[in-house]
C-alpha cells in the first residue's frame, strides 16, 4: 500500500517516524496523478502505521 501526502516534507517525517519505530517503509514516485498530492508517497506493507503517524493528514492507496 502506499501512504500519499501532500507535501514532501510530511513525506519524509513520516519516515523518520516509521524507521524510528522500526517499521519498513520506502520513499517511492507517488502512484497516482492528482496534482493535490507531491511527487513522492511512502510504500509500505506494515498495518502498524496508523499510531506512528497520528496527527498527520495523508491518503492510502492501495
Amino acid at each position: 500500500m502506499y501512504i500519499v501526502f501532500f507535501s514532501t516534507s510530511d513525506v519524509f517525517e513520516a519516515e523518520e517516524r516509521l524507521n524510528n519505530s522500526n517499521v519498513g517503509c520506502k520513499v517511492v514516485p507517488t502512484p497516482v496523478t492528482d496534482k493535490a498530492y507531491c511527487g513522492v508517497c511512502i510504500k509500505i506493507n506494515d498495518n502498524k502505521y496508523k499510531p506512528i503517524l497520528e496527527g498527520m493528514e495523508y491518503s492510502i492507496v492501495q
